[in-house]
């Protein structure tokens, strides 16, 4: 089954707490079917079950909207900002 524009708009908007220019993601959305959109994190200690939960709803909702979904991890930054004491075997 097929979304229109307005459902697929309203499940992404409904992720961000932010959006700058709704304008824009609406033209995204209207001109592409598939768009890659991405969850990025610093890790600076255990991933409370909390957050994971959140994070596999949010991906759900975006796949459910048509997008592809990269989740980038920056344990590089953590290790430059010392989270974890710096080590990247802990991060």
């Amino acid at each position: 089954m097929r979304m229109s524009v307005e459902e697929r708009f309203r499940i992404v908007r409904s992720i961000g707490e932010e959006c700058i220019q709704e304008d824009e993601l609406w033209n995204l959305l209207t001109k592409k079917p598939h768009p890659i959109c991405y969850d990025g994190f610093e890790p600076s200690g255990r991933m409370h079950i909390a957050q994971g939960i959140m994070k596999t709803i949010n991906v759900n909702k975006l796949t459910s909207a048509g997008c592809k979904v990269k989740i980038w991890i920056a344990d590089w930054f953590a290790q430059l900002n010392d989270k974890m004491g710096g080590d990247i075997d802990k991060i």
